[in-house]
């Protein structure tokens, strides 16, 4: 099992809460829009597809797991991947 940090900033009320949702059924919200998500590898596959489905062009969101190579493995909505510098999380 991994530990994943999701943060997302959706603009329509009705699809954050969707994906909030969604969201909650996997891990637990620490923030308005961040969710840790402890997931089996066979679960990962199901969690982004439940969200890629709510998701729109206009959203952002991001899904990656608490580790040393989080960075290179960030699975992310709308924003490419070199636009960040590493996470360093605490």
């Amino acid at each position: 099992m991994s530990l994943y940090v999701a943060a997302y900033d959706i603009s329509e009320s009705w699809r954050r809460e969707r994906v909030s949702r969604v969201l909650h059924d996997f891990g637990r919200r620490v923030q308005w829009s961040v969710f840790l998500i402890p997931l089996d590898p066979d679960e990962l596959p199901e969690l982004r597809r439940r969200v890629g489905s709510l998701l729109a062009l206009s959203d952002h969101f991001d899904l990656f797991p608490v580790d040393d190579r989080g960075s290179r493995r960030r699975w992310s909505w709308q924003r490419p991947p070199d636009q960040f510098e590493p996470v360093l999380l605490w």
